[in-house]
């Protein structure tokens, strides 16, 4: 690769290129060893992950932990998802860990609810 006042030579064809070209502009060859990724790393948020394991655990065992840590984290992961820029993907993670912490809650207060009014209801005709 040779060098001259701002040009730089495609070491494959010999092709001139502008000192600050990654490629050739003649065959596409990679005019610098340290060439710009294609495509930006894109990831999985952990804390969407996280928001829909802890809201189907709620489901199986730990009825009212679960959900509430879900729906947390959940939200905690949509809004760090939108700030990435794109590098983190998962919001339809976040969004069903959300869904599914709040339906939790909600199945937990109405099992409340019916058990205080069982309650009441039995001990006022005992």
């Amino acid at each position: 690769m040779m060098q001259n006042s701002g040009i730089m030579y495609c070491p494959g064809c010999g092709a001139e290129n502008d000192d600050n070209a990654y490629r050739c502009v003649n065959c596409g060859e990679y005019l610098r060893s340290t060439e710009p990724r294609p495509y930006p790393v894109v990831r999985t948020s952990g804390l969407a992950i996280a928001a829909l394991i802890c809201s189907i655990v709620g489901w199986v065992g730990c009825y009212l932990i679960g959900p509430i840590v879900g729906v947390v984290l959940g939200y905690q992961a949509r809004k760090q998802i939108r700030e990435s820029g794109g590098r983190l993907t998962g919001e339809g993670l976040a969004t069903a860990g959300i869904i599914l912490g709040w339906l939790g809650i909600g199945l937990v207060l109405l099992a409340v609810i019916g058990l205080s009014l069982a309650v009441i209801v039995t001990g006022c005709n005992a």
